[in-house]
């Protein structure tokens, strides 16, 4: 409405960035919540600690464990943020613990006073600036991701808390500006600890049916359309979007899946927005999961894992692994070898930091044709450090295609010739002059890196 819109407009001009030094790449996590749900405890944060250190996935830059819902309770007699039963010791002395063993510590809470997961509870409504100083200051949190799981959706009264005692208890407006308003209260609360803490939210938005394949009217975990990249600058290290959780599969039940996650990041949100400090977060991988844990969807096989890491390394998604890799060395060394590429890591933390863009798609996007179940194959780029540009093939028909990106579509010089990188086998692949064209299996992909040739100009100018 256009009340809405001013109350935003009035918001803005208020806010300020969040500038908190964090997030100038992609983050590196591994979070409990695809595995575990809401069943971790402290002796597998341990254990899991253990395998990121044994596998080698630590020294990569995966050093961040962030314990997800079903961690938190509020005491009902104080109203503070108490760990549950399944962390015996408290998370403060977890904490130490972690940081002591070289890692990161993420805890998680809701903007509204639900939690998902387990319902009413610790969410943080309401208690915004105390939970900020148990955070940073009681538990010495680094990351934190915040969730959206109490939505009042529009037309439905608030949630009745009378007589609610010892517990969180409340909705939050899902409508733009007010739903804002909430975000960068809690933003602000966390900010005024002085201490860093990554910020990872989860904004939901009412679909419009313009640009998107979610019916109009429909929830969707993504940003407001009408906030603006300074907005979302203001609030937070990484913002939510997809349509639906990452389910374990290529297509689950016709509606969600790893390419209807691929399509929100395209459609539901803005690529060029990402940046140092604000990424958009395409959610947690379901790499290597092979259908176990609690996330649905049976699992993928090791080419459609191969194209949910490239993918989102690419699109500059924070990497946050959901697998347990307590067992993966021994039961798929294959899919820990995949999460061990330094190459696509490298991609995804490249430190010149741009944003990538969608450079073509089959059918076009935005065209009639183009769904999510018809789209057989896109080409994405981004943008690397010395002039480099990285170009992914992504095959998603039944059959192996001859796929290309021409010089034209990525904006480079009839003529020009480049060096080849593949970034899946680590290794130099010759030369490429006008095109980039590769034979890509089905469910698979091609990821390359352009390199421009000594003293030539960068190969991303286009971008500029």
């Amino acid at each position: 409405s256009a009340v809405s819109q001013r109350r935003l407009a009035s918001l803005l001009s208020t806010v300020h960035a969040l500038d908190n030094g964090l997030g100038l790449t992609p983050r590196l996590a591994f979070s409990t919540w695809n595995f575990f749900g809401t069943g971790a405890t402290e002796s597998e944060v341990h254990d899991i600690a253990a395998s990121l250190e044994r596998t080698g996935l630590k020294a990569l830059g995966f050093d961040t464990i962030n314990i997800d819902a079903g961690s938190l309770d509020r005491d009902r007699t104080t109203g503070r943020l108490v760990a549950s039963s399944r962390f015996p010791s408290g998370l403060r002395n977890l904490s130490d613990w972690l940081h002591g063993a070289g890692f990161h510590f993420g805890a998680y809470n809701d903007i509204s006073g639900h939690t998902c997961g387990n319902g009413p509870a610790a969410g943080s409504l309401g208690h915004y600036e105390a939970d900020a100083v148990t955070f940073a200051h009681e538990w010495q949190v680094d990351y934190l991701k915040v969730d959206f799981c109490g939505v009042e959706m529009p037309g439905t009264p608030p949630e009745n808390c009378t007589g609610v005692v010892g517990r969180s208890c409340g909705t939050v407006p899902v409508e733009s500006a007010e739903q804002y308003a909430h975000w960068s209260a809690l933003s602000t609360a966390l900010n005024k600890t002085g201490r860093p803490i990554y910020l990872d939210l989860c904004p939901h938005a009412i679909a419009d049916g313009v640009g998107t394949e979610v019916p109009k009217g429909k929830l969707m975990y993504a940003p407001p359309k009408e906030w603006t990249l300074s907005q979302r600058r203001a609030l937070a290290n990484s913002l939510l979007v997809e349509y639906d959780n990452t389910w374990d599969a290529w297509i689950y039940k016709q509606t969600s899946g790893l390419i209807f996650n691929i399509d929100a990041m395209v459609q539901a949100t803005t690529l060029s927005f990402s940046g140092p400090g604000h990424w958009n977060y395409a959610d947690m991988l379901q790499m290597c999961a092979y259908g176990k844990g609690v996330t649905p969807g049976g699992g993928m096989t090791l080419n459609e894992y191969r194209v949910h890491y490239s993918v989102w390394s690419i699109l500059a998604s924070p990497l946050v692994i959901g697998a347990d890799i307590r067992s993966l060395e021994k039961d798929h060394p294959d899919c820990l070898t995949l999460l061990k590429n330094a190459a696509i890591v490298a991609v995804s933390q490249d430190p010149a930091a741009l944003p990538p863009r969608l450079v073509s798609q089959t059918p076009p996007l935005r065209s009639a044709e183009a769904t999510t179940l018809t789209i057989t194959s896109q080409t994405f780029a981004r943008p690397l450090s010395r002039g480099r540009l990285a170009v992914l093939l992504l095959n998603r028909g039944q059959k192996t295609a001859k796929l290309s990106a021409s010089w034209a579509e990525l904006g480079l010089a009839v003529g020009l010739q480049v060096h080849v990188f593949d970034v899946i086998a680590q290794s130099a692949a010759g030369t490429a002059t006008d095109s980039f064209q590769a034979n890509v299996p089905s469910h698979d992909v091609a990821f390359v890196i352009l390199e421009p040739e000594a003293g030539a100009p960068p190969l991303h100018r286009f971008w500029e």
